[in-house]
């Protein structure tokens, strides 16, 4: 796994790193607003929305191609992978736009579903999806089962 720093999280395969958890507690208190914020916006949408946007944070940060855009998932990609219909997967999307979560970017059939970050720049569902992985808890308990008693 190769080492990642950002200034949200510190993963890495070092020894010595101090920090193992992507969301630890002080993340988690530099963005307490923010996740709330976010929560609040997520509880708006449908679950059906909410299985989409875990999809479309699987497939953004764990899809294939080295050269990917950062936060995007590629729309043939998550259609592919999601097995909704079109028009669907449309419904859900404006869904989840309405909630401020994403925007689909360019045009057909060229489209990118970009993961929206918080107004700060920090982006919510990346370092939830980091502490999921990080902590071995299934992205779906956090999103779409809104366990957000995990994040603690």
């Amino acid at each position: 796994m190769p080492k990642q720093s950002t200034e949200t999280s510190k993963v890495t395969n070092s020894p010595r790193a101090p920090e193992v958890s992507a969301l630890h507690e002080t993340e988690r208190a530099a963005h307490s607003d923010e996740i709330r914020d976010f929560t609040a916006r997520l509880r708006s949408t449908s679950e059906r929305a909410r299985k989409l946007l875990a999809q479309i944070a699987e497939v953004a940060y764990h899809g294939r191609g080295q050269e990917r855009k950062v936060d995007v998932a590629y729309l043939p990609e998550l259609y592919e992978s999601s097995g909704l219909d079109v028009e669907s997967m449309y419904m859900l999307l404006e869904e989840l736009q309405t909630a401020g979560l994403i925007s689909v970017e360019e045009k057909y059939p060229f489209e990118d579903v970009r993961i929206l970050p918080c107004p700060s720049g920090w982006n919510a569902l990346s370092a939830i999806s980091r502490f999921s992985e990080v902590e071995k808890i299934p992205l779906r308990q956090l999103v779409v089962d809104l366990r957000f008693e995990l994040l603690q």
